[in-house]
């Protein structure tokens, strides 16, 4: 008789087609976040899955997009999109900034005129300049659901 594990219950299923958001644990790559789909699943009783990149490629060439088996940890759905009220970004705030075809974690470190903010990229010690359209709030996809970082939660508190 198996007992069952409780935790397994919420392990996010996902099919064929789906749209996904992938997370690399390759070094360089922590942190970030890159559009793909669904292919398959590795077996039937497993928890991995072939996805395949929407923006890159297996090599220079360009011609064929990258697929990968991954832990199902290593996906989730694509976030939400942000709520009609505008985020007013600000010195200081963890964003995650559109950067080499994903999304990559860093932080606020200057305001530009014209809507523009220099991100640092703890990784990589990189300071990049976006405009807001680039930048995203991050969010977790805990036990099947969207939450917002500890951070963007003590801000909001902030501003209430």
């Amino acid at each position: 008789m198996s007992k069952s594990n409780p935790s397994s219950s919420w392990i996010a299923q996902f099919k064929p087609g789906d749209r996904v958001e992938i997370s690399s644990h390759d070094p360089g790559f922590r942190g970030s976040w890159f559009a793909g789909t669904v292919v398959r699943r590795e077996a039937k009783n497993t928890n991995r899955y072939v996805v395949e990149y929407d923006q890159l490629y297996e090599d220079e060439s360009g011609e064929k997009l990258l697929q990968e088996t991954l832990d199902w940890i290593q996906l989730r759905p694509p976030p939400p999109p942000p709520e009609k009220k505008k985020v007013q970004f600000k010195f200081g705030d963890e964003v995650e900034a559109f950067h080499s075809d994903g999304w990559w974690e860093g932080a606020i470190i200057a305001e530009h005129s014209g809507g523009k903010f220099v991100v640092f990229f703890r990784g990589s010690k990189e300071q990049i300049v976006f405009e807001e359209k680039d930048l995203r709030l991050p969010v977790q996809w805990v036990k099947g659901e969207w939450e917002p970082r500890f951070e963007q939660v003590q801000r909001e508190k902030e501003v209430s």
